[in-house]
């Protein structure tokens, strides 16, 4: 496949300008994590600190997320994406001027983690419905593999750009580099195309709408029986998170080496973002909840516990697999999902990630020092398997085909049209 054919999705001015935006955004936001935990160093804070502002971040964007896809469906998503950016972009220069000038604290930092966990649960559902209003069908998964291996470049660049940053200058720098990131996304969303806004009809509370969205996922067992089983998974893949560096660290050769499977599973990550730029299978539900069992391998590794060298290639196949099932995932349900309710939809998808996830980090180590350490993983694995099949016993994940083309089809209900342009940019996501 030629360069032009697997980039081809940035020929198309729209998507180029919403890629360009949020592939700018991801690399501020990569560089956040090692910021933040010197910024609450330098600003008096301990540890515990750092914790508090984290969590701060999580807590303020699982509460706001299911808001966040209701606005999303509500109003002009480009909109409101660029409002979210210029919020931030003011955010974070009020932050990092003032860690520049030596008025940095914790309760700062903070009030500014808490505005960043609320922006994102904006961002999250409203991007899920952007994307295929910037791009043709045709092109769809191959525009979502961009953005996946996007994201992924800018969190193995992120937390270098970050540390050599804070050892040259200071946290307050990268806050003003992270503001600029933002600026940036907002400029490339204000050149997308604005047609005249639609007249605005009567909606209901915004509460009723989430409950409305609510029911669009319990009316598709598809969807939620597959959310449950991406729970499930995500649970059991916690505890290579949460034990692989102290297994690493402690019996296999070293805190550094625990590093180099870091660094496997980012590269992984990346090649699993750009098969699924060039690869349509046939069966894409299939393929890709396949895609997410090699976590079993990285487990099993360290209940070895195995060599580096076997660690770090489970751990590369693993985070492909997941880099894979991210793209066909969303290329689907953005097929699969009416527009006009994509964004309260995925938010739910957003939600149980957000929340089920911290809790298996949060049960792994507990549980490793009461049954110990091969048992907790040995269980992981159960969850792993235990969720992905739970996804492949679903009918409809069984039945839905693709054909060559990107077209779905497979379900007797299912419009598959072949009109191919994508939907008006600023008409989508204006209340109806």
């Amino acid at each position: 496949m030629r360069v032009s054919d697997k980039f081809g999705a940035l020929a198309e001015r729209s998507f180029r300008l919403l890629w360009i935006g949020r592939t700018t955004s991801a690399l501020g936001d990569a560089l956040m994590p090692v910021t933040l935990a010197f910024a609450v160093l330098s600003a008096g804070g301990s540890a515990a600190d750092i914790g508090l502002v984290i969590a701060a971040t999580m807590v303020a964007r699982t509460l706001l997320l299911l808001v966040g896809g209701a606005l999303a469906d509500r109003l002009p998503r480009r909109l409101l994406l660029g409002g979210s950016d210029l919020f931030l972009c003011a955010v974070q220069v009020t932050a990092g001027v003032l860690l520049l000038t030596g008025h940095g604290s914790v309760t700062l930092l903070l009030g500014t983690a808490l505005c960043y966990g609320a922006a994102s649960a904006i961002t999250r559902p409203a991007i899920a419905g952007l994307v295929p209003q910037t791009i043709t069908k045709a092109r769809l998964q191959q525009a979502n593999g961009l953005m996946e291996l996007s994201r992924g470049a800018a969190q193995v660049m992120g937390p270098g750009v970050a540390g050599a940053a804070v050892a040259i200058a200071s946290p307050g720098l990268v806050y003003l580099l992270d503001a600029a990131t933002f600026l940036v996304s907002a400029v490339t969303l204000a050149l997308l195309p604005l047609a005249p806004p639609a007249r605005r009809s009567d909606r209901p509370h915004i509460f009723a709408e989430i409950a409305a969205g609510w029911s669009e996922v319990v009316r598709r067992p598809w969807y939620w029986v597959t959310l449950c089983g991406h729970a499930v998974w995500n649970v059991g893949s916690s505890a290579f998170v949460v034990l692989g560096p102290v297994i690493v660290a402690r019996q296999v050769g070293g805190a550094a080496n625990w590093g180099l499977v870091s660094a496997c599973m980012a590269v992984g990550a990346l090649i699993g973002a750009a098969v699924s730029m060039r690869y349509r299978p046939r069966r894409p539900l299939i393929v890709a909840h396949l895609a997410l069992l090699p976590t079993v391998l990285q487990l099993a590794a360290l209940a070895g516990p195995s060599p580096t060298a076997v660690i770090m290639g489970a751990a590369l196949v693993s985070a492909a697999g997941v880099a894979l099932l991210n793209s066909l995932w969303s290329t689907a349900v953005q097929k699969l999902i009416p527009e006009e309710v994509l964004s309260r939809v995925s938010s739910y998808d957003w939600l149980i990630s957000f929340t089920v996830a911290p809790l298996g980090y949060a049960a792994a180590g507990p549980l490793s020092e009461t049954i110990g350490v091969t048992r907790t993983l040995e269980l992981a694995l159960a969850f792993v398997i235990a969720g992905v099949v739970a996804v492949l016993l679903v009918p409809r994940v069984r039945q839905l085909r693709q054909s060559g083309e990107g077209g779905l089809y497979g379900w007797p209900d299912l419009d598959d049209r072949a009109d191919d342009r994508p939907p008006p940019l600023a008409a989508a996501g204006e209340p109806r």
